[in-house]
């Protein structure tokens, strides 16, 4: 038979469960807050971790921290150093009419300045402050602010204010954790700011290769359409038409061959990859070489290592364009033989069984060279180890080896 309880004991149990539920609310409430800062931490890395332009980049953490922080309003500003301004790049619960007066401020003025020039955090209770000092975003019927630097590697490239029209403080614990986020923010806006430059140089690097081979295959060209005009006009002259009549169909080719070198740079040019098929892409660049020059072409592949990552394809493919429009243009071959040995090396060679070139030749600024110098860019650019073996009369084998340590998984 169970014992009665006492008096006392049924006085302590609800106290203690008092006590408990007290404890687990406290618990839950630092849960919440901690799963709420995690779940915020984790938007963020994701959204900076993509490639973004640098204003999407800044409105969606902007969103971020506002809805961690419970403002009402915010900005991100970017530094630009030549002008020593700074510009609102992304703004959220801002009229457009402080937006339009504040777009561009001096580096230093107001708070969102004073944050970028100072390096540091700038907060503001306003209803603390001289009423003889205002600020603009006051207006907008805020009562408080808080502007952290962005920094990327120690340096301040611009700022991100939070705006509140409640009391709402932001106590150092999520100071220091905001300011970690302007800082991840500024690395992300920097790393895009590389991969654009990167990308800059790719075209530049492209733009340069086409304006090569544009004005060495065309200035060939009319300057041999040149002669025969001079030539031309001496025979009208002198009244000789049958001489006239024999530089016209010289002038005629000289023009079809002006017309087939710039055709044939700007499909290289537009080239584009997609998908991994490289067989595929060398088995079409071949047949059009065979119907534009009727030089008979086979394409030996070896080999079944991985495919290469979709840029060396793009460059090996370049350089075989290349390779195919030197030899439509000097070697007076017959046949031509591309050979692809995709092992655990990636090997490349073109050959020819047409009159081939002296060494000397090589070192000489002509067109010949130009296209040789253009290969050998793109090699290197690969990691590639790119070689020409040539003699007169004994056709030329163009060769690339890609070393496995160099290779890109696709």
């Amino acid at each position: 038979m169970q014992a009665p309880r006492s008096h006392s004991s049924r006085k302590q149990l609800p106290a203690s469960r008092w006590r408990q539920r007290r404890l687990a609310q406290a618990a839950s409430g630092l849960s919440a807050a901690q799963e709420r800062q995690l779940a915020t931490l984790h938007e963020i890395s994701t959204l900076l971790a993509g490639q973004h332009a640098i204003d999407a980049l800044c409105r969606g953490f902007l969103r971020h921290v506002m809805q961690f922080a419970q403002a009402e309003g915010g900005t991100v500003r970017i530094l630009d150093p030549q002008q020593d301004t700074v510009h609102i790049i992304v703004h959220e619960g801002i009229s457009e009419a402080m937006v339009e007066e504040e777009h561009c401020i001096r580096n230093n003025d107001c708070l969102c300045g004073a944050a970028v020039a100072q390096g540091v955090i700038q907060i503001r209770d306003f209803r603390q402050v001289d009423a003889l000092q205002r600020y603009r975003c006051q207006e907008e019927g805020f009562i408080a602010i808080a502007v952290f630097p962005i920094l990327a590697r120690e340096q301040v490239v611009g700022s991100f204010s939070l705006h509140f029209a409640r009391p709402q403080a932001v106590h150092a614990q999520q100071q220091g954790w905001l300011e970690t986020l302007g800082q991840s923010l500024g690395i992300a806006i920097e790393n895009q700011r590389l991969i654009a430059r990167e990308k800059e140089f790719a075209v530049a690097r492209e733009r340069s290769l086409l304006a090569e081979g544009l004005h060495d295959s065309i200035a060939q060209s009319l300057n041999f359409i040149s002669l025969q005009v001079q030539m031309l006009d001496d025979s009208v002259r002198r009244g000789q038409l049958d001489e006239a009549a024999e530089v016209l169909p010289l002038m005629r080719m000289g023009v079809e061959q002006s017309y087939q070198d710039v055709r044939e740079l700007l499909v290289n040019f537009r080239t584009r990859w997609h998908g991994s098929d490289l067989e595929g892409k060398l088995t079409e660049v071949l047949a059009k070489f065979e119907l534009q020059t009727g030089v008979a072409g086979t394409l030996d592949m070896r080999g079944n290592g991985a495919p290469l990552a979709p840029e060396q394809q793009l460059q090996i493919l370049f350089i075989v364009q290349e390779a195919l429009s030197n030899i439509r243009k000097h070697a007076q071959a017959r046949h031509v033989t591309l050979g692809v040995d995709n092992g655990r090396d990636f090997t490349l060679q073109v050959r020819d069984d047409g009159e081939g070139f002296a060494a000397h030749l090589r070192d000489k600024k002509t067109e010949l060279q130009i296209g040789l110098r253009i290969m050998q860019e793109r090699a290197e650019r690969l990691g590639a180890q790119f070689a020409i073996d040539s003699t007169p009369g004994g056709g030329t084998t163009i060769s690339l080896a890609l070393p496995a340590a160099r290779r890109q998984a696709a």
